[in-house]
């Protein structure tokens, strides 16, 4: 049972994705009657964008929240619902992560794996349930270490409490910088539940995801 959660104004998110939410009304399914009821922040400031919840959408079990820039015709986020039929139907929409690849150890001392694929360098490992991966793009491998990327994107995931919270099935993708498109992911399920949350910075889908999780 999600509860609600109240945001007191001025909350700084510091690291390296640091994202200040403001005080402002929450999207709940109650408010709508046609969507889940939903705990997810109405907007979410990071650095380099503010994104407000545009529009909402969906029934009871299946709901959306799609994130806007103003100005920008791309939604800058998303947070999404569904509820399948099954557990195992849910689970296999949570995709598998890649963890091929030479073995190294992050700062904290998590195992983690490192391959470059395609003009890329993925660095994954696991944390409990929930499966992780940072994408570098190799030119941007001279300003952004691949894996210290991971150890703060690791840091990151722990303080805004998500690979903290116990799920069935959970896996994340971070980017080393922001995407035109809602690459960065983080998605999880509970049951036949599953909620998806994309968006073009990580630091959005931090904010997002921590406070539907919760």
């Amino acid at each position: 049972m999600k509860k609600r959660v109240l945001i007191p104004a001025g909350i700084l998110v510091t690291g390296l994705l640091s994202a200040v939410i403001f005080a402002s009304p929450l999207v709940h399914g109650n408010d709508q009657p046609t969507t889940a009821d939903l705990s997810v922040p109405k907007t979410v400031q990071t650095s380099a964008q503010t994104a407000t919840a545009a529009k909402v959408t969906g029934t009871t079990a299946n709901a959306k929240v799609t994130y806007q820039q103003s100005g920008q015709s791309e939604p800058t986020a998303t947070y999404q619902q569904t509820t399948e039929s099954t557990a195992a139907k849910a689970a296999d929409a949570v995709s598998d992560q890649d963890h091929n690849g030479e073995t190294v150890k992050l700062s904290d001392g998590t195992k983690a794996t490192e391959q470059g694929v395609m003009g890329h360098i993925y660095v994954s490992w696991q944390k409990e349930n929930w499966s992780v991966t940072t994408v570098t793009d190799t030119t941007q491998t001279l300003r952004t270490d691949p894996e210290k990327l991971a150890a703060q994107v690791n840091q990151q995931l722990k303080t805004n409490q998500i690979t903290n919270q116990d799920v069935d099935k959970g896996a994340v993708t971070v980017y080393s910088s922001a995407q035109d498109t809602t690459a960065n992911q983080i998605k999880w399920q509970n049951n036949k539940q599953i909620e998806n949350v994309k968006g073009q910075q990580a630091a959005t889908v931090y904010q997002i995801a921590k406070k539907a999780i919760q």
